[in-house]
C-alpha cells in the first residue's frame, strides 16, 4: 500500500517537472481523496499550492498553503512551505510587511554596522512587537553586548539577569553568563 502511495506522489511530482500541471493537479488531488492519513499528504497538498502558483492563481495557491500550514504545521512540507506563504501574502497585498526573523536580522546587521542606537531600537521592539518570537533571548544578548560596548555595566546585567530568568535553558543563557563574567572587574 504504502509503495501504491508513492507512486501516485512522484507520478504528480513526473507531471509538475513535465510542465503537465492538469495532470500532475489530478494526481495530487486523487492521493488527497485515496489516502488523506498518508505521511505523504503533506507533500500533496504542498505540491498543489506550487501548480496553482505556477499556473498564476495565486489565490488558490495562497489557499493551499493555509490548509497545509493549519492541517500539516509539523511537516518538511509546511517548514518550506511557511515562507513561500508569507512571500506571497505579501506580493498579494495581505501578509505582514515584517516578520520577526527579519526584525532581529536588521538590528544585526545595524549593529554589525556600528549604528547602536539604531540596532538597540530595532531589539527593543521585536521584543515589544514580538514577544513570543524564538529571538527575543537573542536579543536581550545582542542589547546586553550594546549595553557591553557602551561601557553600561546595568545595563548588561539588566539584560543578562532577563536571559538567566526567562531563557535560562537557551544558548543566549550560555553565552550571557560569559559575558557578565567580562563586565565584572
Amino acid at each position: 500500500m504504502a509503495s501504491q502511495e508513492k507512486q501516485l506522489i512522484d507520478s504528480g511530482i513526473a507531471a509538475f517537472r513535465k510542465g503537465e500541471t492538469d495532470k500532475a493537479e489530478e494526481a495530487f488531488r486523487s492521493f488527497l481523496r485515496e489516502y488523506p492519513g498518508s505521511d505523504l499528504a503533506d507533500n500533496a497538498v504542498y505540491n498543489l499550492a506550487k501548480i496553482f502558483l505556477k499556473n498564476g492563481n495565486e489565490q488558490k495557491a495562497l489557499e493551499w498553503y493555509e490548509y497545509l500550514l493549519e492541517h500539516y504545521p509539523e511537516s518538511d512540507a509546511a517548514y518550506f512551505g511557511k515562507d513561500e506563504y508569507v512571500e506571497l501574502s505579501r506580493s498579494m497585498g495581505r501578509g505582514p510587511t515584517e516578520i520577526a526573523d527579519e526584525c532581529y536580522f536588521k538590528g544585526k546587521k545595524l549593529c554589525h554596522e556600528g549604528k547602536f542606537d539604531a540596532a538597540e531600537a530595532q531589539f527593543n521592539r521585536l521584543i515589544q512587537d514580538y514577544p513570543t518570537c524564538e529571538y527575543v533571548d537573542n536579543a536581550h544578548y545582542q542589547l546586553a553586548l550594546i549595553c557591553k560596548k557602551r561601557g553600561d555595566k546595568e545595563g548588561i546585567e539588566r539584560h543578562v539577569k532577563i536571559i538567566m530568568t526567562k531563557y535560562a535553558d537557551t544558548d543566549a543563557a550560555l553565552y550571557a553568563q560569559g559575558l557578565l563574567a567580562g563586565s565584572e572587574g
